[in-house]
Protein backbone atom coordinates (compact mmCIF):
# COMPACT_ATOMS: atom_id res chain seq x y z
CA UNK A 1 0.00 0.00 0.00
CA UNK A 2 1.50 3.37 -1.12
CA UNK A 3 1.56 6.37 1.23
CA UNK A 4 -1.24 8.06 -0.34
CA UNK A 5 -3.66 5.26 -0.57
CA UNK A 6 -2.48 4.62 3.38
CA UNK A 7 -3.51 8.01 3.73
CA UNK A 8 -6.87 8.05 2.04
CA UNK A 9 -7.84 4.42 3.60
CA UNK A 10 -7.04 6.07 7.38
CA UNK A 11 -8.99 8.83 6.56
CA UNK A 12 -12.12 6.60 5.40
CA UNK A 13 -11.88 4.33 7.79
CA UNK A 14 -11.42 7.06 10.77
CA UNK A 15 -15.00 8.04 9.78
CA UNK A 16 -16.43 4.81 10.21
CA UNK A 17 -18.64 3.62 13.36
CA UNK A 18 -15.40 1.72 15.19
CA UNK A 19 -17.45 -1.74 15.19
CA UNK A 20 -16.67 -1.36 11.37
CA UNK A 21 -13.22 -0.19 11.55
CA UNK A 22 -12.71 -2.92 13.86
CA UNK A 23 -14.17 -5.45 11.51
CA UNK A 24 -12.60 -4.06 8.62
CA UNK A 25 -8.81 -4.09 10.21
CA UNK A 26 -9.21 -7.54 11.62
CA UNK A 27 -9.51 -8.29 7.73
CA UNK A 28 -6.64 -6.75 6.49
CA UNK A 29 -3.40 -8.51 6.33
CA UNK A 30 -1.41 -7.50 9.82
CA UNK A 31 1.35 -5.42 8.00
CA UNK A 32 -1.52 -2.84 6.41
CA UNK A 33 -3.75 -2.70 9.55
CA UNK A 34 -0.35 -2.04 11.76
CA UNK A 35 0.34 0.67 9.45
CA UNK A 36 -3.14 2.16 9.33
CA UNK A 37 -3.57 2.26 12.55
CA UNK A 38 -1.43 5.20 13.79
CA UNK A 39 -2.59 7.14 10.76
CA UNK A 40 -6.57 6.60 11.52
CA UNK A 41 -5.72 7.44 15.14
CA UNK A 42 -4.41 10.50 13.82
CA UNK A 43 -7.14 11.05 11.27
CA UNK A 44 -9.57 10.48 13.78
CA UNK A 45 -9.06 13.69 15.69
CA UNK A 46 -9.96 15.63 12.56
CA UNK A 47 -12.64 13.62 11.25
CA UNK A 48 -15.03 14.80 13.78
CA UNK A 49 -18.52 16.90 12.56
CA UNK A 50 -20.22 19.09 15.07
CA UNK A 51 -23.86 17.99 15.73
CA UNK A 52 -24.92 21.41 14.44
CA UNK A 53 -23.38 21.62 11.28
CA UNK A 54 -24.23 17.89 10.55
CA UNK A 55 -27.56 18.66 11.52
CA UNK A 56 -27.66 22.08 9.48
CA UNK A 57 -26.26 19.80 6.30
CA UNK A 58 -28.96 17.03 6.69
CA UNK A 59 -31.56 20.03 6.83
CA UNK A 60 -30.39 21.55 3.78
CA UNK A 61 -29.70 24.48 5.19
CA UNK A 62 -26.97 26.38 3.10
CA UNK A 63 -26.11 29.08 5.42
CA UNK A 64 -23.37 27.98 8.13
CA UNK A 65 -22.54 29.80 11.28
CA UNK A 66 -19.65 31.86 10.92
CA UNK A 67 -16.98 31.49 13.95
CA UNK A 68 -14.91 33.73 14.98
CA UNK A 69 -10.66 32.99 14.27
CA UNK A 70 -8.80 33.32 17.93
CA UNK A 71 -6.69 35.49 18.44
CA UNK A 72 -3.25 36.09 17.04
CA UNK A 73 -1.17 34.65 20.11
CA UNK A 74 -3.49 31.87 20.17
CA UNK A 75 -4.30 31.06 16.92
CA UNK A 76 -0.11 30.61 16.89
CA UNK A 77 -0.21 28.30 19.57
CA UNK A 78 -3.10 26.66 18.02
CA UNK A 79 -1.64 26.29 14.84
CA UNK A 80 1.82 25.19 16.32
CA UNK A 81 0.29 22.19 17.02
CA UNK A 82 -0.44 21.18 13.95
CA UNK A 83 1.48 18.68 11.24
CA UNK A 84 2.52 21.38 8.05
CA UNK A 85 -0.37 19.76 6.22
CA UNK A 86 -3.27 20.44 8.78
CA UNK A 87 -1.70 23.74 9.24
CA UNK A 88 -1.80 24.56 5.88
CA UNK A 89 -5.23 23.03 5.76
CA UNK A 90 -6.60 25.13 8.25
CA UNK A 91 -4.74 28.42 7.66
CA UNK A 92 -6.00 28.38 4.27
CA UNK A 93 -9.81 26.85 5.34
CA UNK A 94 -10.72 29.12 8.56
CA UNK A 95 -7.85 31.29 9.12
CA UNK A 96 -6.65 32.36 5.11
CA UNK A 97 -6.34 36.48 6.47
CA UNK A 98 -4.01 35.17 8.99
CA UNK A 99 -1.81 33.00 7.44
CA UNK A 100 0.27 35.57 7.00
CA UNK A 101 0.85 36.48 11.03
CA UNK A 102 0.86 32.87 11.50
CA UNK A 103 3.81 32.09 8.61
CA UNK A 104 5.72 35.35 10.08
CA UNK A 105 6.00 33.61 13.85
CA UNK A 106 6.95 30.53 13.08
CA UNK A 107 10.40 29.34 11.96
CA UNK A 108 11.39 29.58 8.64
CA UNK A 109 12.00 25.89 7.66
CA UNK A 110 8.19 25.42 9.14
CA UNK A 111 6.51 28.56 7.23
CA UNK A 112 8.20 27.38 4.41
CA UNK A 113 6.87 24.12 4.11
CA UNK A 114 3.47 25.12 5.25
CA UNK A 115 3.42 27.99 2.23
CA UNK A 116 4.24 25.17 -0.43
CA UNK A 117 1.77 22.83 1.07
CA UNK A 118 -0.86 25.53 0.34
CA UNK A 119 0.18 26.34 -2.89
CA UNK A 120 -0.97 22.38 -3.43
CA UNK A 121 -4.17 23.10 -1.83
CA UNK A 122 -7.39 24.68 -3.41
CA UNK A 123 -7.34 28.83 -2.64
CA UNK A 124 -10.91 27.97 -0.93
CA UNK A 125 -12.76 24.73 0.87
CA UNK A 126 -16.70 24.27 0.76
CA UNK A 127 -17.90 26.66 3.33
CA UNK A 128 -19.32 23.81 6.18
CA UNK A 129 -15.87 22.52 5.86
CA UNK A 130 -13.89 25.65 6.48
CA UNK A 131 -16.75 26.62 9.65
CA UNK A 132 -15.97 23.11 10.88
CA UNK A 133 -12.37 24.03 10.92
CA UNK A 134 -13.06 27.59 12.35
CA UNK A 135 -15.06 26.12 15.02
CA UNK A 136 -12.30 23.39 16.08
CA UNK A 137 -9.65 25.75 15.74
CA UNK A 138 -11.67 28.28 17.79
CA UNK A 139 -12.61 25.17 20.22
CA UNK A 140 -8.93 24.41 20.58
CA UNK A 141 -8.13 28.39 21.34
CA UNK A 142 -10.75 28.49 23.70
CA UNK A 143 -9.12 25.31 25.51
CA UNK A 144 -5.63 26.79 25.42
CA UNK A 145 -6.96 29.75 27.05
CA UNK A 146 -8.83 28.21 29.93
CA UNK A 147 -5.64 26.05 30.35
CA UNK A 148 -3.17 29.02 30.92
CA UNK A 149 -5.87 30.30 32.91
CA UNK A 150 -5.44 27.07 35.65
CA UNK A 151 -1.80 27.33 35.32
Amino acid sequence: MNTAGARKAALAMATMHPIDRRWMLARLPKQWASHLRPLINEARRFASIHDDVLQAALDGQGITPVVEVPAPAVLIAVVDSLSVEWAARVLIGAASDHAEIYLAACQRPRADSIRYEMTRLPKTFPKALASAMARCLNDAGQVLRVTEALR
